[in-house]
């Protein structure tokens, strides 16, 4: 009798990797392990078996009944308790692979967005690499890799020459760098200055309080300026699609340039369900088409530009 089918899915958290997972479950007999950290005091379990309390396995476990729906689950999926950007190794075998895993915002900071995206790529191609695994991997990008251009973009390798590995390494380092500028004696006065004119009469304790959290805020929005700025330099709109489109280039080079199967699939906006789990099923809102975000911004009365996702 042949074994099921072993499945790796990362992202299994997130919009996409639920539905994928309920999908897995409820219409094959897929064995499915799942990448997962833990956060706070949650395991990566608890954290995979919470999912079955969510909206998206509803269907099923009316068809099926709520038991044999949770004996199921926790007889054909398995977890690997891991950030994936630092997964050193995984047990086979595994037959697919499917990363859905990443940073989804248009206006993440540059750091968290290539961890994601670019390093978590290059992570687990090089583990599956280590442990001598050969599965197909499904490598789940977007439509928008194609950046600032003009015309059809073939369905094929986005045509760059942007050196991921360069990218990579200089957001490591960019949030470090933004530490040491926003302790120079100039930059701190400006945090004190600012601080003093807004809570000074509250003593010298509250001034110092103000002035280390603008610092702190300082280099978080640095750190977002950088990721924007950096990708319309080299051509995309924003660091989600820039760090997808060298996410796609890792995938090329790390994993199908060493002769392994590759599928690249590029959807464009993931938006509620048509038909399942039930019509109109989503979790949450965490991004919008960058047509629309821009048209939004263009519009919007406020006299700087805000990353509030705000719609009338």
């Amino acid at each position: 009798m042949p074994q099921p089918t072993r499945v790796l899915l990362t992202g299994v958290t997130g919009f996409l990797g639920q539905a994928v997972l309920e999908r897995l479950l409820s219409t094959t007999d897929a064995h499915v392990i799942t990448i997962i950290r833990p956060k706070g005091s949650q395991t990566a379990r608890k954290r995979l078996d919470r999912l079955m309390r969510k909206p998206v396995f509803k269907s099923w476990r009316d068809a099926v009944g709520d038991a044999e729906a949770s004996r199921v689950f926790a007889e054909r999926t398995d977890v690997l308790e891991a950030d994936l950007s630092t997964v050193e190794s995984i047990e086979g075998p595994i037959d697919v692979v499917i990363h859905s895993a990443s940073t989804v915002s248009f206006d993440a900071p540059i750091d968290e967005c290539f961890a994601n995206n670019v390093g978590g790529a290059q992570a687990l191609y090089g583990a599956l690499a280590r442990s001598g695994l050969d599965p197909h991997v499904v490598h789940v990008s977007t439509c928008y890799v194609g950046g600032i251009a003009k015309g059809l973009r073939p369905e094929a390798s986005v045509d760059h020459d942007v050196e991921w590995r360069d990218e990579l390494a200089a957001a490591r380092v960019a949030r470090a760098e933004a530490e040491a500028a926003s302790r120079t004696p100039e930059r701190l006065h400006s945090f004190i200055d600012a601080a003093t004119r807004e809570h000074g009469k509250r003593g010298p304790k509250s001034v110092a309080k103000a002035s280390e959290e603008a610092r702190k805020a300082w280099i978080g929005d640095r750190m977002v300026e950088l990721g924007r700025t950096r990708a319309r330099s080299v051509g995309w709109t924003d660091v989600y699609t820039f760090s997808k489109a060298l996410g796609e280039r890792v995938a090329e080079e790390e994993w199908a340039g060493q002769g392994h199967r590759l599928s690249i699939v590029r959807p464009a906006i993931i938006e509620s369900s048509l038909r399942y789990p039930y019509p109109g099923w989503i979790d949450g809102f965490k991004v919008a088409d960058p047509l629309i975000m821009a048209y939004a911004r263009a519009r919007c009365p406020s006299s700087r530009a805000c990353r509030t996702r705000c719609w009338t």
